[in-house]
């Protein structure tokens, strides 16, 4: 089984106004190329003909009240309303932000409705990670058993106070007991650090990021020496192509076992797949 664990759509009408801002407020720190529209039809179509089995769509909420559209993306995925290919493919991934007050009855909610996995994203949801409102999200979310994926690392659309940096994350994963966070892009994006604090550590991480970002020698360090249950693929599309990407990492120095592991066989056993 191949699996994308770090993907993102938008809704038809929505996704060319998120594409081109988001374009527009990277280009002056890491120009983004998007690799597809961002729609969900568009994702399935690529991670498809690129021989992807499963894939996370991972949404971010931005405000407390999106727990509403959490239980409504959910009820559509399970339902074949976004088609029988999602349904049967798209890993049920949601959010939930660190002012949601209700977030452990929302969180079962959540459960029951199918979820595998939990997005955030310090910046987008202007949270510090180790701040006292997100240990008490990833503490709610562990406890409810589920894996969470978090952007870490810095973010090529906002400045460069840290929110997400290497000591941050080794300070939330003493914290949170049993805590299961994967660490998007390594957490390398202006934090070459992250090899001294992170690699070698029971840390999951993702392989996703932009080669244009600088940061591919960390992420092919954590490819090739971190603990290899806590690596896993992520291609972060539609700023990352599936296939190009897993092309990328497949030429790099890693035994045929290992890859096997990072591209699929992690992320199945993580999610219970």
């Amino acid at each position: 089984m191949r699996v994308d664990i770090h993907t993102h759509s938008f809704p038809a009408h929505k996704a060319p106004e998120v594409i081109t801002t988001l374009v527009r407020k990277s280009a002056s720190r890491c120009p983004l190329t998007p690799q597809g529209n961002g729609t969900m039809a568009d994702l399935i179509r690529q991670e498809r003909e690129d021989g992807f089995d499963r894939y996370a769509i991972c949404p971010i909420a931005v405000r407390p009240e999106q727990f509403n559209y959490m239980t409504r993306f959910m009820h559509a995925l399970s339902s074949g309303a976004c088609g029988e290919e999602a349904k049967e493919r798209v890993i049920p991934c949601v959010s939930l932000h660190p002012d949601d007050k209700d977030a452990e009855l929302h969180i079962q909610t959540l459960i029951e409705l199918g979820a595998k996995m939990v997005k955030l994203h310090p910046y987008f949801q202007q949270t510090r990670l180790d701040s006292r409102k997100m240990i008490r999200l990833l503490r709610i979310i562990t406890e409810a058993g589920l894996p969470i994926l978090c952007h870490t690392g810095g973010d090529i659309s906002y400045d460069s106070d840290p929110m997400a940096a290497p000591l941050q994350i080794v300070n939330v994963y003493r914290r949170v007991p049993n805590l299961r966070m994967i660490c998007a892009h390594c957490a390398s994006w202006r934090h070459p650090e992250a090899v001294r604090f992170l690699l070698g550590r029971s840390i999951y991480v993702d392989l996703s990021y932009q080669k244009q970002g600088g940061t591919e020698p960390t992420v092919r360090a954590f490819a090739e020496k971190h603990p290899q249950d806590f690596v896993l693929f992520g291609s972060d599309w539609p700023w990352g192509r599936p296939g190009k990407h897993a092309a990328t990492i497949a030429s790099w120095d890693i035994a045929p076992s290992r890859l096997e592991a990072i591209m699929g066989g992690n992320a199945a056993r993580l999610l219970k797949l």
